[in-house]
């Protein structure tokens, strides 16, 4: 064998040497992508749930127990819902985009400012919702007749506020796990990219 022949089986052998190796990389990134993508899937579940579950919930427990009455405290209640639903909706939207806008084949450092922006949209949902939920009560207390300044009032709202705490807490603790395991995964997809 001449010295030319080796040199081109060298490079032959090369290329398909660096061939192999990119095609791993790339079985293996699309395996690493592909948890995280099943959890982002789940989580799009949940945000259209969310998006679709208030309005009939409300027609269910309202239609039935409300009546028409050309009064101020029927308006005012039936204000103080629509504003709390119309938020919820719309914030339910917002975020249901932003999941959707996530794709983990984008860069890395793109798809963490994506989840950085997921987390502050959450975060801020959270605690507006669960500030305004008693504004909701009220107006559902306006809109069927219920006395609002009773000692049972109090203590159901008391109750139901101490409840939403408890699962805004446990459901923020999930949510920030999530986050942190979407983070190690991009981590590992990004020295899998530098290599």
């Amino acid at each position: 064998m001449e010295w030319t022949e080796l040199q081109t089986m060298w490079q032959q052998y090369d290329a398909r040497l660096a061939e192999s190796t990119r095609i791993n990389k790339e079985i293996l990134k699309r395996m690493l992508c592909s948890k995280p993508e099943r959890r982002m899937k789940r989580m799009k579940g949940w945000a259209i749930y969310r998006i679709i579950v208030p309005v009939p919930i409300m027609c269910i427990a309202l239609i039935p127990n409300v009546k028409f009455r050309n009064e101020w405290d029927f308006y005012l209640g039936f204000l103080l819902l629509m504003v709390m639903l119309v938020y919820v909706l719309y914030r339910g939207i917002q975020y249901f985009i932003l999941i959707r806008n996530i794709n983990f084949t984008n860069q890395v450092a793109k798809t963490k400012k994506q989840l950085v922006q997921l987390e502050e949209s959450k975060l801020k949902d959270n605690k507006y919702e669960y500030l305004f939920f008693f504004v909701a009560m009220v107006g559902v207390c306006l809109l069927a007749q219920l006395p609002v300044m009773t000692k049972e009032f109090i203590a159901l709202t008391i109750f139901i506020i101490i409840f939403f705490m408890v699962s805004n807490y446990i459901h923020l603790k999930k949510f920030k796990n999530q986050l942190n395991n979407f983070n190690a995964e991009l981590e590992e997809i990004e020295c899998l990219e530098k290599e």
